[in-house]
This record gives C-alpha cells, structure tokens and sequence, in this order.
C-alpha cells in the first residue's frame, strides 16, 4: 500500500504508518495506559499486563452473513493493514473479521440510513459521494467475488488467503489505486475498488478500536496498541480530570463499556 514506511526495520510500512494514513485515528491525545498521559501521536511507552484476575473475551459469534471463504479473505485483507507482530496481536486476534461480519448483518449492512431509491448515475467529477443502488452488504458480496476472482486469475488459481504476503501486499496495493475491477463502476468517479478498499479500512480501523461488545477489539488488542484505558468510569475514576494532564502515570489495564 503507499503509505511511507515508518519505523519497521525492514522496509515495510509500519502499523502506525498505516493507521496515522487512515483518517488520523492516532492523531489525537489519549490517556497513556500503564504510562504518561499522551498527546499527538504518541503511543503508551509501555503496556500494563492484564489483572490475574482477568477474563478472556466470549468466543466470538458465528458467522451471520460472511461465508468461510469470504471470511478468511477478509481476515487475510485485514492482517495487511494491521498484522501481528512481535509488539503485540493484529486484525485477526483482535476479531476484525466478526465485527465486520456482525455490522454487514445489522442495520449498516442493510442501508438503513442510505438513501436507495435512485436515480442513481455514475458522476462525471468527484464530490458526490456514494451512488450505487446496493446496500454495503450487496457491496461486500460483489467486491469480495471479484476480488478473488482476480487473485485467482493473476495468481494461478489461488485466492487472497493462499498468496504469499508480498503478493497480498499487490492486490492490496492495486485496490487501493482503483486498478481491480469489481464490476460496480465503468468510470474513474464510479464505485471503483479504491472506493471499496476505503470502505473496508474505515471498518478494519472501527473493528480494531470499537469497544468489544460490538465483537471487535477482543482482548482490548486496539486499546493496549493505542495506550487507551478505554471507559475510566470502571475504575471510578473522573476521566474528565485526567485531561490535560500530562506526563502522570494511569497504570491500568483498559475496560470496556461492560
């Protein structure tokens, strides 16, 4: 993908690379957790170990709309923007993959607050926003059948999952230009797949830092990552006097909502 590499070591784009480049989700200040308050797009200087008392997230739900294949594309597709590494988990431990799943069967998979009634036409400059006559389920089931129809074709018959990381990275990367045809657009200002590719970024980055009773960010993978203490009510805490104040230790293991 063309986001400049950062700090990797080896050339490829970091994970902050990635997600600073993704609609500046750590642009902002957060609470540093297990370090000093933080601001800009620092991260927590170290990570606090979950209390031995801590129990681990349900198993996830079943798959409601993704099938098996589908959802091993999309956990291979996600594992590029935001991989395991050394540091920590990635999209597939932290459960992208059923977040993704569990928003395409709700009301966001069905349109609900889209406007589908028409008339819908394909724009001849940018600026119009989405135009298509499908739900953003409708769209994840065409984009993801073209997607591994292309892998198939360009890769001798092997679909996204079964590529080679550096060949992941090229069908992402041509996504991300709008250069995989997913039959949703006949001109450059259409639904093209770079269109899609920033949908399902929007929903990689909401699957990893959602609080996890939406199914993602299971194991608080995204938080920890952040240096976020996630809702500091569970603690009794007044979150609203830990703002602004900075270079003070918040040593706790994050929480969420329930």
């Amino acid at each position: 993908m063309s986001a400049e590499p950062d700090e990797s070591g080896d050339g490829r784009p970091s994970r902050r690379a990635l997600l600073s480049t993704a609609g500046g989700v750590v642009a902002g200040g957060a609470i540093g957790v297990g370090g000093v308050v933080t601001g800009g797009s620092a991260l927590a200087e170290r990570k606090p170990k979950p209390p031995t008392s801590k129990v681990l997230d349900d198993p996830p739900p079943p798959l409601r709309v993704l099938t098996d294949a589908e959802a091993a594309t999309v956990t291979a597709m996600a594992e590029r923007v935001f991989p395991s590494e050394p540091d920590g988990d990635g999209a597939a431990e932290a459960g992208v993959t059923h977040y993704i799943d569990g928003r395409l069967a709700g009301a966001w998979g069905d349109g609900d607050r889209m406007y589908l009634r028409g008339p819908f036409f394909e724009p001849e400059h940018a600026g119009h926003g989405y135009q298509l006559p499908l739900t953003p389920r409708e769209v994840y089931e065409r984009a993801l059948r073209a997607i591994d129809a292309h892998c198939k074709a360009k890769y001798a018959g092997r679909a996204f999952p079964a590529l080679a990381t550096a060949q992941q990275d090229e069908v992402m990367t041509a996504l991300e230009k709008g250069q995989v045809d997913l039959g949703l657009a006949t001109g450059a200002h259409g639904f093209t797949s770079a269109s899609f590719f920033a949908m399902f970024l929007r929903n990689v980055t909401e699957g990893l830092f959602c609080d996890p009773m939406h199914d993602g960010n299971r194991d608080m993978v995204g938080w920890l990552w952040l240096g976020f203490p996630g809702d500091p009510l569970a603690y009794g805490d007044r979150y609203g006097g830990l703002i602004g104040r900075w270079n003070e230790p918040y040593n706790v293991y994050p929480k969420g909502v329930r």
